[in-house]
This record gives structure tokens, C-alpha cells and sequence, in this order.
């Protein structure tokens, strides 16, 4: 009996030093970090009248809206028609963000014509878009390349090398090379 009394104390002491071990405090009260949930990142296609045309990556944080991939493609551009798109409005990943041209009425095609046929050539390194639109095949969207090729790569060194903007080549150019200058 003695022997059996001695293991049931054993096997009892075991027992009661593992529960004390398991439920005691810890010495050190720091909390336990829990892992950091990756950063969802959606990807958004923003075209049209903003100074960089690209995809933009952000942040989700739940609350994104044009306006920020807007900003981060550079801004808006001097003829982007912001009436035109709600630029409150919710973004999501794979979107593609379009932003248009404003309507700019020309004055009258008679107007136009007596000014480049006065031998008052368009100067393309100084031109605003209104001027380079009065230039035959060159619409708001065209001048607004004009003007971002120039702004990126200095001033042209010759008309000719107008037709490095996207949309002009030969046939454009021979339409109106008569009326520009450097």
C-alpha cells in the first residue's frame, strides 16, 4: 500500500506542478503581436486630359475615389473637362479612369483662315492650344500632345520634328507645315 500511496502522490504532485506552470502569469506583459494583414494594392488605367497617362497602383484603403488616381497620374490638365467625370466617385481595381477634352468653340473658320493666311505662322515652341488648333487637322487633344511633347522633351529644333508627337505624320504635317515655324 505504501507503494501505491507513493505513486498516487507522484503522479498527483506531476499533476498539480503542470496545471501551476500552464495557468501562471507571464514575466513579460508585452502583448503578443499579431501579423500585419498584407497592403491591398488595386491598379487603376487613367487616361485622357491628365499630365501622365498611366496605370497607377494605390493603397486600398476602402475609401478610394477618382480624384486620388487622378492626382497620382500628375493631375489634370488645363483642358480636361472636369464636369464631365464625377471625380468623387468610388474607384476599383482594373478601372479604367477617362478623362475628356472641353468643347473649346474656335472663332469662325473665315477668322482662322485670314490669321495663318496673313503670313502670322504658328510658332510651335511658344503656341498655346487655341493657336496650334487653328492649325487644319489639329483638334484639342492633338495640341495638348503638342504641348506635353515640348514640355518633356524642350523645344523643337525644327518643324519637322513635330512629327514626333503621336498623331502627326506625313499627311498631317504636309497640311500645315507651310503655316508654322521655330
Amino acid at each position: 500500500m505504501n507503494r501505491k500511496f507513493l505513486v498516487s502522490v507522484g503522479l498527483f504532485m506531476v499533476t498539480l506542478f503542470a496545471a501551476l506552470i500552464y495557468i501562471s502569469p507571464r514575466d513579460d506583459d508585452t502583448p503578443i503581436e499579431q501579423p500585419k494583414p498584407p497592403v491591398k494594392k488595386i491598379q487603376v488605367y487613367v487616361s485622357g486630359q491628365v499630365k501622365n497617362i498611366s496605370v497607377v497602383e494605390l493603397e486600398d484603403s476602402g475609401n478610394l475615389r477618382i480624384v486620388d488616381a487622378v492626382n497620382l497620374a500628375g493631375g489634370l490638365t488645363d483642358l480636361a473637362d472636369t464636369e464631365a467625370v464625377n471625380l468623387a466617385a468610388p474607384i476599383s481595381d482594373g478601372q479604367h479612369v477617362h478623362i475628356p477634352t472641353k468643347e473649346i468653340f474656335l472663332r469662325p473658320t473665315q477668322e482662322v483662315s485670314a490669321a495663318v493666311d496673313s503670313g502670322d505662322k504658328v510658332n510651335i515652341n511658344t503656341a498655346d492650344a487655341e493657336r496650334l488648333i487653328s492649325l487644319k487637322g489639329i483638334g484639342p487633344a492633338l495640341a495638348q500632345r503638342i504641348i506635353e511633347y515640348r514640355e518633356q522633351n524642350g523645344a523643337f529644333k525644327s518643324i519637322d520634328e513635330i512629327k514626333n508627337v503621336r498623331g502627326i505624320g506625313d499627311k498631317k504635317f504636309d497640311a500645315f507645315k507651310d503655316k508654322i515655324t521655330t
